[in-house]
């Protein structure tokens, strides 16, 4: 047994190990600076590669699952291997054909190197601008995976490019000291003070040579070939090279489900109703006698129920948070994180986010959990909707679970994070676990209720409205990527089930089209959590707690099948 224990704990370093040193940019998400100098080699040939790994490690990980019967080291060894499996599942889909589009890409994500960072001695300083330099070389090979991808016809629809010409000229068209690139240079720390200006220089001269003309490369490519060679259908199933394959690789990725995409969109539907149903009885509650349709119409044209300024917003969260949900976290877990969480804006940069979202902060504390509120916005942010949103993006939802995971000391490092970045390569890439995560973050909503927040009918509504948002998404993703339905044709079914504004609506639609498959995982992981909760309740009664109960669930934090798994056991367990 203790062989097998080293060896499965050899396997895990490496696999963590290998997986840092392949994306030094997850590296760098991850609160590793050992690869802070570098950046990944983007080739047809690396992705290759790493299948090719992945399928030795995995038959290292299957032959020590066989020789242990320890619960905890075989759980252990079950989510390496999914994470194995999804990568070499993934891969004959070539999902890194993909790399760029308006959500995402060099062109977004390479400043959020310098955000991930930190720069505490003159070393991390003299790391980024080695990887400004190797900026130059990455742009090369992004363009050349492209233009492959390009002879099979392998491109994106043209809603998705929309914007990455002027994202990649923002970086150009200014000195490089006026770059987003040159800010961690402008009050730079613990250098000494005759070495500040040499390191200043280097790091404009880089990114002018380097970073600038990278960035002038790839929008003169997308601009003169990639965008007016897009394809003219939005559906994924389009694609000339297994595409109605690649989106259903794309739903199992996102689902972990085997679930069929007009499986999916029946869910949806049913969903729809049920909800509408439970809506019109908190419109009669509230005493209008107005149909559900004239009620969405009458408060997405209340300017009283959206916000007057980027402050309000972010003070609305904040308190929120801290005097209404934290106070009372307690009564439902056993514990609260002491991660710490911050709140920040989404830069001006990218106003087309999503309302909030929330990325992980580090093992070592060093970086905050992070809530980004998207202020560009703010008056199209419906207030009833906001306790919601708090509990989807913060504590209970993914503040309070990425914050479990990074704070299990006992796990393998591979379990603490995820790689929160670069979705548009799905399935060709390590799991998001999407039904899980999002799952979790559509559950923690409804703890509202458990927390005694929804005292307000109308905020009981918006809860409501944001989770018919989420049923509405099962019903468009799959109708446009599989089923024939046209972009507008999804825009008009969220216009007639949601009171989202028409803006938001198109917003999201063109987020479906970037990330097939994306957008189902929130509802089918939700249905699951809270499906496996009434069985719990069921079977245990009088022994139910629901503490316990969120603790298994934190605690197999990965594939729906493990944690369905997982409960079983508590059941089984609990009975006895």
């Amino acid at each position: 047994m203790a062989e097998v224990l080293e060896r499965a704990n050899e396997l895990f370093n490496k696999f963590w190990e290998w997986r840092l040193r392949r994306s030094p940019e997850f590296s760098t998400q991850a609160g590793c600076k050992e690869h802070n100098s570098k950046l990944e080699a983007f080739t047809e040939k690396r992705f290759a590669e790493d299948n090719d790994s992945c399928a030795v490690m995995k038959a290292t990980a299957v032959e020590l699952l066989n020789l242990t019967e320890d619960k905890g080291l075989k759980l252990n060894i079950r989510f390496l291997i999914s994470e194995l499996d999804t990568f070499i599942n993934g891969y004959p889909f070539k999902g890194f054909h993909f790399p760029i589009n308006y959500m995402e890409g060099v062109q977004v994500d390479f400043e959020k190197l310098i955000e991930w960072g930190s720069f505490d001695t003159k070393q991390d300083y003299l790391d980024l601008i080695n990887r400004f330099k190797a900026f130059d070389n990455l742009a090369d090979q992004i363009i050349t995976v492209m233009k492959g991808a390009q002879t099979l016809g392998q491109v994106n629809h043209a809603v998705s490019m929309a914007g990455t010409v002027d994202q990649c000229d923002t970086h150009v068209n200014k000195p490089s000291r006026e770059t987003v690139f040159y800010e961690p240079f402008k009050n730079m720390k613990n250098v000494a003070p005759e070495e500040t200006e040499a390191l200043q220089n280097s790091a404009a001269e880089a990114i002018k040579t380097f970073v600038q003309t990278g960035f002038k490369k790839i929008s003169n490519f997308l601009a003169t070939e990639y965008i007016p060679a897009s394809r003219p259908e939005i559906a994924a199933s389009s694609l000339p090279v297994n595409g109605a394959d690649y989106y259903k690789a794309c739903l199992a990725f996102h689902t972990s489900t085997n679930m069929t995409a007009q499986q999916i969109h029946d869910t949806g539907l049913k969903e729809v109703e049920r909800i509408e149903k439970e809506m019109k009885e908190i419109i009669a509650e509230m005493k209008y006698d107005l149909t559900l349709p004239q009620f969405i119409e009458k408060i997405r044209n209340d300017k009283a129920n959206f916000f007057s300024s980027a402050s309000e917003l972010l003070a609305a969260f904040k308190d929120i948070i801290e005097n209404k949900i934290e106070p009372n976290i307690l009564n439902i877990f056993h514990n609260k994180p002491t991660t710490k969480m911050e709140i920040v804006e989404v830069p001006p940069s990218t106003p087309n986010f999503p309302a909030a979202f929330y990325i992980s902060g580090t093992a070592d504390g060093k970086r905050p959990g992070r809530l980004y509120v998207n202020t560009n916005k703010y008056s199209s942010q419906p207030r009833y909707e906001m306790i919601s949103l708090a509990l989807h993006e913060s504590i209970p939802g993914h503040h309070l679970q990425g914050s479990y995971m990074l704070e299990k000391k006992e796990w393998p490092l591979f379990r603490k994070f995820m790689e929160d970045r670069i979705y548009s390569q799905s399935p060709t890439r390590f799991p998001i676990n999407t039904a899980y995560t999002e799952g979790w973050g559509l559950y923690s909503e409804s703890l509202g209720f458990d927390l005694n927040l929804y005292t307000n009918p109308i905020d009981s509504y918006g809860h409501l409205s944001e989770e018919i948002f989420r049923a509405c998404r099962l019903v468009v993703d799959t109708g446009m990527h599989a089923l024939g339905w046209t972009r507008e044709e999804a825009v008009q079914y969220m216009l007639a089930h949601t009171a989202a504004s028409e803006s938001n609506i198109r917003g999201e639609i063109d987020r479906y089209i970037t990330w097939p498959g994306q957008a189902t995982g929130y509802k089918i992981g939700q249905l699951k959590i809270k499906e496996l909760r009434q069985r719990v309740e069921t079977e245990l009664g009088d022994k139910f707690n629901i503490k316990d109960f969120h603790e298994i669930v934190l605690e197999s934090a990965g594939p729906l099948d493990i944690l369905e798994e997982q409960i079983t056991l508590f059941i089984n367990e609990n009975k006895n």
